[in-house]
C-alpha cells in the first residue's frame, strides 16, 4: 500500500519541477542583477575620520554613468562640503568591495526630492526603468540600500514591501495670510501620487531603488520613513510604513537638461 502511495506522488513531483519558480526563487536570482547597479552617495575628505561620510543610497541608470537619488541626500541647500572635500559615488567591484568615483550634480528636481548624479570613470551596470504607471495597490516589490550603513557597514540589504496605498503627497497648506489664487492654484498643481509601503526602512535607504521582484526594473525611489515620534525613534521604534517617489519622475528628470 505504501509503495502505490509513493508512485502517486512521483508524478506529482515531476510536474512541480517543470513549474515556474516560486517568487521567492525569483527574487533570489534579481537580487544578484540589482546589486552591482546599487552604489553608496556621499562626501569625501581626506582631513576627515573617517574620511568617506554616507549620506545615503543611489542606483545606475543608463547610459551607465548616470545615479539616481534623492535630493535630501546631497549636502543641503546653502551647505557646502567642507575645504577640500568632494561629493562621491562608491561604486561596487566585489562582493565587499567599493571603488569611489568623484560625481557631480546633473540635474534636480525639488519637488519631488530627486537628484541625478554624473560620475568619473566607466560606466556600471544600469538598471532598467519600468512603468510606475502600471503599479497597483497590494502589488508586492522589493527595495535595496543600505540602512544604517555608517553602523552596520555597507552591505546592500533587500526588504520586500507590498504597496499599501497610492495616495497623494500634499505639500504643506499656506497660512491663511497666504490663502491667494496663485497659492491654491500652485498646491494644485504641485500635487503628486506617492507609494506608501508596508516595510521598515531607515536612514541611509533614502534614494534606494523600488523594483518588480520579478524584472529587476525600477519603479520607484525610497524617499522617506513615517516616524512615531523624534527621528531617533526611526532605529528603537519603526512604525513599518515608508514611500516611494513613482519611477515615471525619474524618466522625466533624465530628460530634463542639466541646470
Amino acid at each position: 500500500m505504501k509503495r502505490k502511495t509513493l508512485l502517486r506522488c512521483l508524478p506529482g513531483f515531476a510536474l512541480a519541477c517543470c513549474l515556474p519558480l516560486p517568487a521567492a526563487a525569483a527574487l533570489v536570482e534579481v537580487i544578484d542583477q540589482v546589486k552591482p547597479s546599487v552604489v553608496l552617495v556621499g562626501t569625501h575628505r581626506p582631513a576627515d575620520s573617517p574620511r568617506f561620510r554616507f549620506r545615503g543610497t543611489g542606483f545606475v541608470v543608463a547610459p551607465g554613468n548616470r545615479v539616481v537619488s534623492n535630493l535630501h541626500v546631497l549636502p543641503e541647500v546653502g551647505e557646502e562640503i567642507e575645504e577640500g572635500g568632494q561629493l562621491v559615488v562608491q561604486v561596487r567591484t566585489g562582493p565587499s568591495s567599493f571603488q569611489m568615483r568623484g560625481a557631480r550634480v546633473l540635474a534636480k528636481d525639488y519637488l519631488h526630492d530627486l537628484t541625478v548624479l554624473e560620475i568619473e570613470g566607466p560606466p556600471v551596470a544600469a538598471l532598467a526603468l519600468g512603468d510606475s504607471a502600471m503599479v497597483r495597490e497590494g502589488q508586492s516589490l522589493a527595495f535595496m540600500g543600505f540602512p544604517i550603513g555608517s553602523v552596520l557597514g555597507y552591505s546592500a540589504v533587500t526588504h520586500r514591501a507590498t504597496v499599501s496605498s497610492i495616495t497623494p503627497a500634499h505639500l504643506p497648506k499656506p497660512g491663511a495670510q497666504q490663502l491667494s489664487a496663485a497659492a491654491i492654484r500652485s498646491a494644485r498643481e504641485t500635487n503628486f501620487d506617492i507609494f506608501q509601503l508596508d516595510a521598515t526602512a531607515y536612514p541611509g535607504n533614502s534614494g534606494g531603488p523600488l523594483f518588480d521582484p520579478d524584472s529587476g526594473k525600477v519603479v520607484g525611489v525610497l524617499n522617506m520613513v513615517m516616524l512615531k515620534g523624534a527621528r531617533e525613534s526611526a532605529l528603537s521604534q519603526p512604525s513599518g510604513i515608508s514611500y516611494a517617489i513613482p519611477g515615471r519622475h525619474v524618466i522625466e528628470l533624465l530628460h530634463r537638461e542639466a541646470p
